[in-house]
């Protein structure tokens, strides 16, 4: 789907698509600042006009696949909205998971030291937004909240760049069984 809500046709997402992986590969290498158009679509075996067709640029690029990642993180989320994560955070963790390996080259250089920042601090902001509802929900001590939640979700960020950057050798439900076990056993719940 596209901003205006219009499915896009199959070549716009292949050409999308082979953008963004020439994108990840070069994020492995350098920062997007150094990052040039021409670089980026010779990698892509395409023409710049067909990348200003979607993009102002690569800061740009960078900024709606940011978005995409996050309108599905927030999905999920929402997904689970209802369900008391505190005793049972197996399966939203399980979806996240499945998302991250879906997308393993892009989580991991979005949380690599080339990576987005603006990405991390994203992600950090719904996770919080997530964990503070629960806090309230819970009426747990206000002021542990701040220190359980830096051991969830940094703990949490930890284990996810570990597994991408390991190219995910166990499958998503182990990660999530795991993971969910570290939370239960000293985070939030």
């Amino acid at each position: 789907m596209t901003e205006t809500g219009k499915k896009e046709d199959r070549r716009v997402r292949r050409t999308k698509k082979l953008l963004t992986q020439a994108l990840t590969e070069l994020l492995q290498q350098k920062q997007a600042k150094e990052i040039t158009v021409k670089e980026l679509t010779d990698l892509a075996d395409m023409n710049r006009g067909t990348f200003y067709l979607y993009y102002r640029d690569v800061f740009d690029m960078l900024e709606k696949i940011r978005n995409e990642m996050f309108e599905r993180l927030n999905t999920i989320i929402a997904l689970h909205e209802n369900e008391d994560v505190t005793a049972q955070t197996k399966p939203i963790l399980l979806e996240l998971f499945r998302f991250i390996a879906e997308n393993r080259e892009m989580w991991r250089v979005m949380l690599s030291l080339n990576g987005d920042m603006n990405f991390l601090h994203q992600l950090n902001e719904v996770l919080r937004e997530k964990c503070l509802k629960l806090y309230q929900a819970t009426e747990q001590n206000e002021d542990e909240f701040d220190y359980r939640y830096s051991y969830v979700v940094f703990g949490s960020a930890g284990i996810i760049r570990a597994w991408v950057n390991r190219n995910c050798p166990e499958s998503p439900e182990q990660m999530a069984e795991m993971t969910n076990r570290m939370i239960l056993s000293g985070g939030i719940a």
